[in-house]
């Protein structure tokens, strides 16, 4: 088995893409974190072992924790239903609660060793809410319509790893042997099938009401008619714990070792960097993703984990320069040089025949000094194409050439 992975790890880092913009942000903790929600690009929540929650209002620049001394129990899941409301969850049965963004968490349930463990947990408004739960002899769904004060279970032999609910009736869970439950009456009672006979699901992640994506070692499956059917659009060539889409062509795959990514919906994976274990990923459009995963690891990207721009020099310059592209023409990918002399915030921008804006390479703060992009043009058709930097009353247009 130690030498499967070590072949699978080669075989990922033969995608390395060097220059991914990935960063780490600081949680505080060398615990596991087990699950990160966002609510919109700033505020979000992670939980893991030992109980820990903590939250940021600055997308991740700043993580604080929250609810210590609450629980000691690891939390599996944790679900913001808005800015004030949110629930975590996780061994026997701990269900945990706050009502004004965490400054304040409750314990509204608590087990013992024995009486099960939540795996995941998603509320659909303040009230109503469905737990997944392992362990005999209610393996299957707890369900709560009064935030948790009273909690109905609904047994069957299996459990769902994540779960996601489109209004109070509809839901979807996906769980080991890559089990698909499913229903329509609230979560009272559940259906079940398999969609292949090995491969574990850990994560949904759907983009509207209907379209949806799940994924293990195996495949990538696609739902667009809320999980009646699922249809295979591609291989991830590692052991997969979490799945993100953003929309139907972009998404992002935690792994037993590194971040990939697809802008093709699943059919091909490119990889991004190599993390560890990444157990959750969630993303605020296709450029803007957090993850979290062991040792108390969060990773962060702006812009997709695309090209990224490196400081090569701090020599202050005599002017502002854009320098032409090299090689140009080029295939995939080209060097851009370029040289600031005032601090401030830039961006700099790719452009069709026509005009149309077609990425971002990069928006953000750069000090003065000498910089080098390296842009991987890999999803762009062959033509001629312009790139523009611009910042602090300054914009520069040059013109670059695509063969492949």
């Amino acid at each position: 088995m130690k030498k499967l992975y070590l072949i699978l790890f080669l075989y990922l880092i033969s995608f390395i893409n060097t220059e991914a913009q990935w960063f780490t942000q600081q949680s505080g903790t060398t615990n596991v974190l087990y699950d990160i929600e966002f609510i919109n690009d700033r505020t979000g929540w992670c939980s893991g072992d030992g109980g820990y929650i903590i939250k940021t209002t600055n997308g991740g620049e700043n993580w604080l924790r929250q609810g210590f001394g609450i629980t000691f129990e690891p939390l599996f899941g944790i679900h913001p239903v808005d800015s004030n409301v949110v629930y975590a969850a996780g061994f026997y049965r701990t269900l945990v609660k706050t009502t004004n963004g965490g400054k304040d968490w409750m314990k509204v349930e608590s087990g013992m060793q024995g009486d099960g463990n939540y795996t995941c947990v998603f509320f659909i408004d303040e009230n109503k809410g469905w737990m997944g739960n392992f362990d005999s002899p209610d393996y299957g769904i707890r369900r709560t319509t009064n935030g948790g004060q009273t909690v109905h279970a609904s047994p069957y032999n299996s459990f769902p790893a994540d779960l996601f609910f489109k209004d109070e009736q509809n839901g979807i869970g996906v769980g080991g042997l890559s089990n698909i439950y499913h229903t329509s009456n609230g979560g009272i009672n559940w259906s079940s099938y398999s969609i292949i006979q090995t491969g574990d699901f850990y994560k949904l992640s759907f983009i509207n009401n209907n379209t949806g994506f799940t994924a293990s070692h195996k495949a990538v499956y696609k739902t667009t008619n809320f999980g009646n059917s699922w249809d295979s659009v591609g291989y991830i060539p590692a052991f997969v714990y979490s799945v993100s889409f953003s929309d139907d062509k972009v998404g992002y795959a935690g792994t037993a070792y590194a971040i990939l990514k697809t802008t093709t919906g699943g059919r091909d994976w490119s990889f991004q960097i190599a993390t560890g274990v990444v157990y959750n990923i969630h993303s605020k459009g296709k450029d803007l993703i957090w993850t979290c995963g062991n040792a108390g690891r969060i990773w962060h990207t702006t812009n997709g984990g695309m090209s990224f721009i490196n400081n090569i020099s701090t020599t202050i310059p005599d002017e502002f320069e854009l320098f032409q592209n090299y090689p140009n023409p080029f295939n995939n990918k080209t060097i851009i040089k370029l040289e600031i002399i005032k601090m401030g915030n830039y961006e700099m921008e790719i452009f069709n025949i026509a005009g149309k804006k077609i990425e971002t390479i990069f928006n953000g703060d750069l000090n003065t000094g000498q910089y080098q992009i390296i842009y991987d043009a890999k999803e762009l058709s062959s033509g001629n194409y312009f790139y523009r930097f611009s910042g602090n009353n300054i914009s520069e247009t040059k013109k670059l050439i695509l063969i492949k």
